[in-house]
């Protein structure tokens, strides 16, 4: 076994942490594959104290730049995750994982009971069947009419046999479905951020202080820009959704308003585009040029809105005489925008 084999399996997981935690953010999603990777790594991923030791061994056994090479390694992701979460720990806890695993529940349920109705048809001919054979010395019936019941006992026999270790194997299916589903947790993204901050708090005791300084910033420069807050949107989709918008799940309106890359388009309902145009007109003012700029023409062109319409029509909703539909809505944002 290679002696530091601990300290080298845990660089790639968290590295494959590392990469969920940038999908989500990016708009990506999460497979029900990376779900279990953040699974495991919360559940078998050594402690602090294990962690250390094999870091001394490595110190006192290595060359000094295959070592700084494998620390510095570990301490970037471990700082990768936890920044991630620090910024994006609304987002993330708000996820529920569990739910990925609906459609093979409720398949998996749907086969359980056909196969239930399938077993008590095949019972009931067995319970006949049954009935009718043992009965048979006191119907007067002949050697080969009984030889006929009990051939025909014996094959529903062995089919309900056959049928009941299928009915088993589903249920077992299930119960392995629902346990993951209840392993997943509401905190998993807590727990791992939890566990990469014990192990970087150990491998920062012995990083070299001029270490990263070039992939730090490589880090910030590929960073995905967020242009509001959760907490804003988060007020914003309360007000929208399924009204202004079709209606679209709250992470996913996140992105869409953030023009995150492969984030889900979001539909503007009919007769909501002129307070969508204002609405994007007090999103708009939040930002500074050119952040303006780049993200006014971004969500323009997602939202199929042209510019002409767009600079003719935000203003409607607060006008000398607006409907009372506008009002309303321009009220609620006054509320959220706080003026």
């Amino acid at each position: 076994m290679n002696e530091f084999e601990t300290l080298t399996h845990i660089i790639p997981k968290v590295g494959s942490v590392s990469r969920i935690y940038a999908n989500i953010v990016a708009g990506r999603g999460i497979s029900k594959e990376d779900v279990n990777i953040l699974v495991e790594f919360r559940d078998t991923m050594p402690n602090g104290s294990t962690i250390e030791h094999e870091i001394i061994s490595a110190v006192l056994n290595l060359p000094h730049e295959n070592f700084s090479l494998m620390l510095n390694s570990l301490s970037f992701g471990l700082k990768n995750v936890i920044d991630t979460y620090k910024t994006y720990h609304i987002l993330l806890d708000d996820m529920k994982l569990s739910q990925l695993w609906d459609y093979d529940l409720q398949s998996v349920e749907c086969r359980l009971e056909e196969q239930l109705y399938k077993l008590r048809e095949i019972d009931k001919d067995l319970i006949e069947a049954s009935n009718s054979y043992e009965m048979t010395p006191f119907n007067g019936m002949t050697p080969s009419e009984i030889s006929v019941l009990e051939r025909r006992y014996y094959r529903l026999k062995a089919e309900y046999d056959k049928e009941k270790v299928r009915l088993n194997a589903i249920n077992e299916e299930r119960k392995t479905i629902i346990d993951m589903m209840s392993n997943i947790g509401n905190d998993i993204f807590e727990r791992v951020n939890l566990k990469c901050d014990e192990l970087l708090a150990v491998a920062e005791k012995y990083v070299s202080s001029d270490s990263n300084e070039e992939p730090e910033a490589k880090k910030r420069e590929s960073e995905t820009v967020s242009f509001f807050s959760l907490s804003l949107i988060a007020g914003i989709y309360e007000v929208c959704n399924g009204v202004q918008f079709s209606e679209i799940d709250n992470i996913e309106f996140f992105h869409a308003i953030n023009l995150h890359p492969n984030s889900h388009p979001i539909q503007i309902n009919n007769g909501e585009k002129v307070r969508v145009c204002y609405l994007i007109s007090r999103l708009a003012d939040t930002l500074e040029s050119p952040q303006r700029e780049q993200w006014l023409n971004g969500i323009l062109a997602n939202l199929d809105i042209k510019m002409r319409f767009y600079r003719s029509k935000y203003r409607q909703p607060i006008s000398d005489m607006p409907s009372e539909c506008n009002k309303a809505f321009a009220d609620a944002l006054r509320e959220i925008f706080g003026k």
